[in-house]
């Protein structure tokens, strides 16, 4: 059991309210009842347990057993939170005038109904924020929002506080019926179940994501109450708070180093399918071993410079090829993820760039010019002026002062957020600058679908720089894929056996064959992409079990993408609802949805086991999402994550080229449309 603990301090009944029959003296305040608090308390506990907290329970605690336990708690090193409920008293309630008390205190009412010192919370947190560990108060009183907001810790930094508060309600304002921590109760219990759909990259559940959620249940709860929570800096990442452990979290020493990666450079890893340990990259990166080889060697000519571009048909392996060269050559990934580069090397060390300090990439889904410029400043460790952005101007001087010409991998320059002001404004010019002695300032690698980007593309093809995927010889396709099914169906248990030989040589030579008969197809839809979906159909399959079955299952791949995800669909329990979740994501944007998002949009693509109602209740709402937490689960395969600011996963599609089938056409498709022309 954790040695972590939880006090948890309630008062049902006073004294006070007992023993007065006529007048209360002077002094003296009658506090009635609060019949709710020992189910409260036994809810709560209950909740602090799921999440790995020990729970001291205090019921109805006097004076002295307030002091004995809240001093117990603050100083110890293993009680992380603190939770009271009882009725809370200020200045005013003691007939005593605000000048003769401190306004900002806040005293929780034991048993007794007498408050002094050893009450006074916002004194607990004062003495807390002195203490090495983290403590959070979780105040349930009339008021409570006065521990939230003591002007001795107003300008603590974040990184620097050790006393935090959640509060039931304003300074000046009462709480009601414990509504605030029947809130707290069902949000912890939901973080147990999944962590409020915080990242596994993260140990913890970040503070603004659970006083969101904990805000959000008392007004579902119909409570006008508003918490007061220790302010922060919102211009700054908060530090990681130990109170609520997130049980998706997975320790992932590589996966938090990739994690500090330059969000810009770690797209790469995700689109090379490489977030983790290597041991089946076959699956996602494919051939295209002689593109591989001309680019490394490219890239390591430390006397060139100029302009090369990768183009081809959605699928054609743009990323892959550019994700792969990345991945091996830049220096932060190389020291987050060494392994990749070690699988690279062993499939092919021609292909694989050497490591280059002044090799810098931006992988440009969703972003725009100021966030690429300040990366790539950041990249080259170029000195930048105190609160002035970086100006494509500014960038070149730099780069040109450089000991050596750098280089940049740029791809998905047509998923920016405006591709032509970048093209314009940014990769023209970087194509076009030179050196002091004549060279050319940059080694500019571009990856992008040929549509709208004339300029840059006759560019590159004056000096023979241009490379697109799709005029590559279909034979040296059809050996690429062959390969990579080859190596997909070795991974499947059920054609991995020695006797599956021959099953596995034709089933991959069939479906390479078909892929690639047809070549005017290949500038339609990539065949890499269409062989890798087709590799997840085999998984659900019936195993071919001979050559002539492997012929004919290898002849029966789809020739398109649409036609090989809506075959891959079909054979998934609960397809269309799966399919209404995935063409949710595909309208994602930036990093992606988060499942509230995509538990919002997904109905409308959806049959009625999705639909949902214009009010839904609470507990119907929570279903729901639980629901499209299980789709999501069951879509992985096409899935990429990342993490919002508040640390909530988020999802897109892992191809850009899925997203706009699904965007094109995100309503369910009937059976017969479910052909080679769907």
């Amino acid at each position: 059991m954790s040695a972590e603990q939880v006090l948890l301090m309630g008062v049902a009944r006073f004294a006070s309210a007992m023993a007065t029959q006529g007048e209360p003296e002077p002094g003296h305040t009658v506090w009635g009842e609060l019949a709710f608090v020992p189910e409260l308390m036994s809810r709560l506990s209950l909740a602090y347990k799921s999440i790995g907290y020990d729970v001291l329970g205090i019921a109805d605690p006097d004076r002295k057993e307030v002091l004995i336990q809240s001093d117990d708690a603050i100083m110890s090193a293993s009680t992380r939170i603190v939770h009271v409920i009882s009725h809370g008293s200020v200045a005013e309630d003691l007939n005593r005038s605000r000048a003769a008390a401190n306004i900002e205190h806040i005293h929780m009412v034991p048993a007794c109904g007498q408050v002094g010192n050893a009450t006074n919370v916002s004194h607990w947190v004062s003495t807390a924020h002195q203490q090495p560990e983290p403590t959070l108060f979780i105040v349930d009183l009339c008021r409570a929002g006065r521990a939230a907001r003591l002007s001795e810790l107003t300008y603590v930094p974040d990184e620097a506080r050790n006393a935090w508060v959640i509060a039931a309600t304003s300074p000046d304002l009462p709480a009601y019926d414990g509504r605030f921590s029947e809130a707290v109760a069902e949000v912890i219990q939901r973080i147990a179940l999944h962590g409020l759909d915080t990242s596994p990259s993260l140990r913890f559940v970040r503070w603004d994501r659970v006083t969101r959620a904990i805000q959000q249940r008392l007004e579902e709860l119909g409570s006008t109450q508003r918490l007061h929570t220790t302010p922060v800096d919102v211009s700054q990442e908060l530090p990681e708070l130990p109170f609520f452990p997130n049980p998706r979290w997975r320790h992932d020493a590589r996966l938090e180093k990739l994690h500090a990666v330059e969000a810009p450079v770690r797209a790469f890893v995700a689109d090379l399918g490489a977030e983790h340990f290597i041991d089946r990259v076959g699956d996602h990166f494919v051939g295209r071993r002689s593109q591989l080889e001309w680019l490394a060697a490219w890239l390591d000519d430390h006397r060139s410079g100029g302009l090369r571009v990768v183009t081809g048909a959605p699928g054609s392996g743009k990323s892959a090829l550019l994700g792969a060269l990345v991945c091996a050559g830049h220096e932060a990934i190389i020291s987050a993820a060494p392994d990749i580069r070690t699988y690279l090397t062993a499939q092919d060390p021609d292909g694989v760039c050497s490591p280059n300090p002044l090799l810098a990439a931006i992988h440009a889904r969703g972003r725009d010019l100021d966030a690429i410029l300040a990366s790539l400043a950041a990249q080259w460790d170029l000195a930048a002026e105190p609160d002035r952005p970086w100006t494509v101007a500014d960038l070149l001087a730099e780069i040109r002062a450089l000991p050596a010409v750098p280089a940049l991998i740029f791809d998905a320059l047509d998923e920016a957020e405006d591709p032509h002001e970048l093209l314009r404004f940014l990769l023209l010019p970087l194509a076009k600058a030179a050196r002091a002695d004549g060279q050319p300032a940059i080694r500019l690698l571009v990856g992008t679908r040929r549509w709208g980007f004339g300029p840059l593309l006759e560019m590159a093809g004056r000096h023979d720089g241009l490379l697109d995927l799709d005029e590559v010889p279909p034979d040296e396709i059809r050996k690429d894929l062959r390969s990579h099914l080859l190596r997909r169906l070795a991974a499947l248990p059920q054609y991995s056996g020695p006797g599956q030989r021959a099953v596995r040589t034709t089933l991959a030579d069939t479906a390479a064959a078909s892929l690639t008969q047809t070549p005017d197809r290949l500038h339609e839809w990539g065949p890499f992409l269409v062989a890798r979906i087709f590799g997840q159909v085999l998984e659900t399959l019936p195993p071919a079990r001979n050559p002539e079955e492997a012929a004919e299952l290898g002849a029966s791949v789809p020739g398109s993408l649409p036609a090989v995800l809506e075959l891959d669909l079909r054979t998934r329990p609960d397809s269309q609802a799966l399919r209404a979740v995935l063409a949710a994501v595909a309208f994602a944007k930036g990093d992606g949805f988060p499942t509230e998002a995509i538990a919002a949009v997904a109905p409308e693509f959806a049959h009625r086991r999705l639909a949902q109602t214009a009010n839904p209740e609470p507990g119907e709402n929570q279903a729901r999402l639980q629901r499209i937490r299980e789709l999501l689960d069951a879509g992985s395969f096409y899935l990429r994550t990342g993490i919002e600011s508040d640390g909530a996963t988020l999802y897109r599609l892992f191809h850009q080229g899925l997203a706009d089938y699904l965007q094109d056409q995100p309503y369910p498709i009937d059976d017969n449309a479910r052909n080679e022309d769907a």
